[in-house]
């Protein structure tokens, strides 16, 4: 079971008023002066407000230093507070005022100074030193940890474009095809029963493919770390390619598949564009073309590429679906993304052909 933040600063706060209490009783025998319970009360004080360190560092931090100038001020042996001092600055350069942290930090160096007067040249220069790669780890750290913050919302932001496309996808391919077969079966309903039943079936089949599909797009945005109950779908695997092939032809097309070269296990990410581009192929198809149309699905396995080609004849019937949506735009930015090309434009003689070559190793960006 996880431990929450609170209980962990709390462990911590406790952790560090052991080791501060320890550390003076070791002085102290050192010395042959052990601290006095006044000094001992501000140590654990000091180490006590660390529990707080997360939700109010500028606070904690001088807290913390009070306590270390009263300890020095007022108790004749005090505990020394420097694992409270160095963890409270630490936390207000990262998630406090930074201001406050360094007035503080010049603060003390004065104080320290103050402390051993007439302090020597040796003393003020070391203390100094020790202080500057105090802020300088500080520093580093601090600037670490936003490089690292840009970078994870860098990769959200990539994250949510490649959902946004992969729904656009399953969203543009399925109801292509539910549009198209409500559109027969409306025509047919009183001329021919038979075939408006067997649209409202197609119908029913992409609309659970759609769910089913939209699920799976959706359950990766959950935060559990647990995989989505179904797979992403692949061009590599032959249930989804039937799958798309299947209802394209219930939506009237007529395609033919064919495949070259030796398969072989392709990268994910070439996998999955892969599929992506048929699919849009096929819907496009499906939008434009119409019923009555012939396409040719070209999957070519080369030795250091993946090339996937889809042509159609366009002479079928037009669904009178509008076009100029984000379907080739986003194949693009996929193909482009993976170092490969992409070709999508009309034929001389009539179609339309879509023709993608994935780099299997190394390329991709």
């Amino acid at each position: 079971m996880m431990i929450r933040p609170p209980t962990v600063d709390v462990l911590l706060a406790v952790a560090v008023a052991v080791v501060t209490a320890a550390a003076g009783g070791l002085a102290g025998v050192h010395h042959g002066h052990l601290p006095g319970p006044a000094g001992y009360l501000l140590a654990v004080a000091a180490s006590g407000a660390l529990a707080w360190w997360r939700t109010r560092p500028t606070s904690v931090l001088l807290v913390v230093f009070a306590c270390h100038v009263a300890a020095i001020a007022l108790v004749t042996e005090a505990v020394p507070m420097y694992l409270p001092l160095v963890i409270a600055f630490f936390a207000g350069v990262l998630r406090g005022d930074r201001r406050v942290a360094y007035a503080v930090l010049a603060g003390g160096y004065g104080v320290a100074l103050a402390a051993n007067a007439p302090p020597g040249a040796t003393f003020a220069l070391g203390l100094g030193a020790w202080f500057l790669l105090l802020a300088s780890i500080a520093e580093i750290t601090r600037i670490t940890g936003q490089a690292r913050r840009v970078r994870a919302a860098r990769h959200a932001d990539e994250e949510r474009l490649r959902i946004a496309a992969d729904l656009h996808d399953v969203l543009a391919h399925e109801l292509a095809l539910i549009t198209v077969q409500a559109n027969a079966g409306i025509a047919m309903l009183h001329r021919d029963p038979e075939r408006a039943g067997a649209a409202l079936r197609a119908i029913k089949v992409a609309g659970n493919s759609a769910l089913a599909q939209l699920r799976t797009v959706l359950e990766s945005l959950r935060a559990d770390g647990q995989a989505p109950r179904m797979p992403t779908p692949l061009s590599s695997r032959e249930t989804d390619l039937a799958r798309l092939v299947d209802g394209a032809e219930r939506a009237g097309l007529t395609v033919d598949v064919r495949t070259s070269g030796r398969p072989r296990t392709l990268p994910v990410p070439v996998d999955l564009t892969a599929y992506r581009i048929v699919q849009e192929a096929l819907t496009n198809a499906v939008r434009h073309a119409g019923p009555g149309t012939a396409v040719t699905l070209l999957v070519e396995h080369r030795a250091d590429t993946l090339a996937v080609t889809v042509t159609d004849d366009g002479a079928g019937t037009p669904a009178g679906q509008p076009g100029g949506g984000n379907g080739l735009p986003g194949m693009s930015d996929r193909v482009t993304a993976l170092g490969g090309t992409l070709r999508a434009e009309p034929l001389p003689g009539g179609g339309f052909v879509v023709a993608a070559e994935l780099p299997t190793r190394g390329r991709s960006r």
